[in-house]
């Protein structure tokens, strides 16, 4: 039989090789034929690139669009039992919608994951939530979700969150329990929990998600990836002001990715940020690797509420500050410029409106009675929501007076220090159960206020932060530190973070739950 290169590319590519018993031999009696070639280098591993690399694969056509989704698929299908990482399968959707990717566009064929809060024109989020049941399907893509499409990415799923965001953790009554790859008794994170287990366990290079007190950090740092916040309105609009009153979703929450790469992350912020004369700073165009600026790093241990981190935390932080110092940084304390724990609080007041998103669920006019609206959603959703509306009018406006107050001061930093370096949570990924919506607010809210006590800053004062997985226990849990910036300030962020990934690599280590040697 006459085995044509074509032929043996294809055998190569499926891994049809290595199951054919007499292939060595073969190729050894054979030397310089296609066989041979085929059997030298073996196939390429399409599961372990980054969407960077699966994009540049699709393009040199070693892998076709409709097997890298229906690898996609598969990949979620092995994994999805003990994950539950996904809320909606749209595979019939992925697939049909092959010939109509962009073929020019940078991500060409590139399988892709949305977080449950943005509309996928032909279907319905979900916020991971049982009101779900009265979403309206969505008539067109949010803008993002449009943009991502046409820079060719194929949408095959959505990803599991915690009930309107508000927790970061994923565990919900309406899809249940999403679990990190590292450790399935452990938490992915949350707001953008389902995402970040998705990467993690290899499913997919890069999925999107969502920042709104830490919700791409905080998923990015207990699953080992790189998560970031970009500086706010690089991606979107300006601030909404909505009959006098500002927009509390647009003013903390930021839509971006998680990935297992910073280049990945870079090129999506070259793709998504916006130019021209819309564009609220100057762009920052594709960071490629690391700067030449030896940079002012000062770094901050406690948290916000002066919380210690446990030492694991500040293992972590140290090392890397040390790491930083080898680079030629210089590195220094710091303190918070403003009465952290004060912070918290005006913090708290302004989040309690995310408490309300359970409000755009429903089609325009609809209105529900508080028993069947207590009977839809989580314990804790309706108590916030209970709260959110005895916040007076007045009191909102003073918290945000000395949120930006507060703001202000933090960006002086910054005439001193060019990064900012803290822990991005005080302990190491939160066990199943430790934090969820069933559980009643006041022990919720104690629970956060000794885990999660860093990420919410970046938020509310608007600047760029991103988590880098630079520590593992000695149980294997992730750990990542935070790197933040001033206003506009993404570009130096990201080239400190290719600087730090060279000197420790971290994209090529695998969570006990690694989707593709399940397939």
């Amino acid at each position: 039989m006459t085995i044509s290169s074509s032929d043996a590319s294809a055998q190569g590519r499926r891994d049809f090789l290595k199951t054919l018993g007499m292939a060595s031999a073969a190729a050894a009696l054979i030397p310089g034929s296609a066989l041979a070639r085929a059997v030298a280098e073996p196939a390429a591993d399409f599961a372990s690139m980054d969407a960077t690399g699966l994009a540049a694969a699709i393009k040199a056509r070693k892998i076709s669009p409709l097997e890298a989704v229906n690898a996609a698929i598969a990949r979620a299908q092995a994994v999805q039992p003990q994950l539950n990482c996904i809320s909606q399968e749209l595979y019939d959707r992925a697939r049909k919608h092959v010939p109509a990717i962009n073929p020019a566009g940078p991500f060409a064929g590139v399988p892709m994951m949305i977080k449950d809060e943005a509309d996928v024109a032909g279907t319905a989020k979900h916020f991971g939530s049982k009101l779900d049941k009265l979403t309206p399907i969505a008539k067109e893509n949010d803008q993002l979700v449009e943009l991502i499409e046409q820079s060719g990415f194929n949408i095959f799923a959505r990803t599991t969150m915690p009930e309107f965001g508000i927790l970061p953790t994923t565990e919900t009554l309406a899809y249940g329990i999403t679990r990190n790859p590292w450790n399935l008794d452990h938490t992915p994170g949350g707001s953008s929990g389902g995402a970040a287990a998705a990467v993690a366990a290899g499913i997919i290079p890069l999925a999107h998600g969502s920042d709104g007190a830490g919700s791409l950090r905080i998923p990015g740092s207990v699953c080992g990836l790189v998560g970031m916040k970009p500086s706010r309105d690089r991606l979107a609009g300006p601030l909404s002001i909505i009959n006098g009153k500002m927009d509390v979703s647009g003013f903390l929450g930021e839509s971006f990715c998680l990935s297992r790469t910073v280049r990945d992350t870079a090129n999506m912020l070259a793709l998504l940020e916006m130019k021209g004369a819309g564009a609220v700073y100057p762009p920052v165009g594709k960071v490629t690797g690391p700067g030449t600026k030896k940079l002012r790093i000062g770094y901050i241990m406690n948290s916000l509420g002066d919380h210690v981190p446990v030492p694991e935390v500040a293992e972590g932080v140290n090392a890397t500050l040390k790491l930083l110092e080898s680079l030629g940084h210089h590195v220094s304390p710091v303190k918070y410029p403003f009465d952290g724990a004060a912070f918290v609080e005006d913090f708290t007041v302004v989040y309690l409106a995310r408490a309300n998103e359970a409000k755009k669920l429903l089609p325009p006019g609809t209105s529900l009675d508080p028993k069947i609206l207590r009977a839809l959603v989580e314990p804790l959703s309706f108590s916030m929501s209970q709260l959110a509306e005895d916040v007076p009018d007045a009191m909102a406006a003073k918290c945000y007076e000395r949120i930006a107050a507060a703001s202000k001061a933090y960006f002086g930093l910054f005439d001193t220090i060019d990064i900012l370096v803290t822990p991005v949570l005080l302990k190491p990924p939160a066990r199943i159960g430790d934090i969820n919506g069933s559980l009643p607010v006041a022990v919720v809210m104690q629970r956060l206020n000794n885990y999660a006590d860093y990420t919410m800053l970046q938020n509310a004062t608007g600047g760029p932060a991103l988590s880098l997985p630079m520590h593992w226990t000695k149980d294997g849990l992730p750990v990542g530190v935070q790197f933040a910036g001033p206003l506009g300030g993404d570009r130096a962020l990201l080239e400190l973070s290719f600087e730090l990934e060279k000197a420790q690599p971290w994209a090529q280590r695998r969570p006990p739950l690694w989707a593709p040697s399940r397939v």
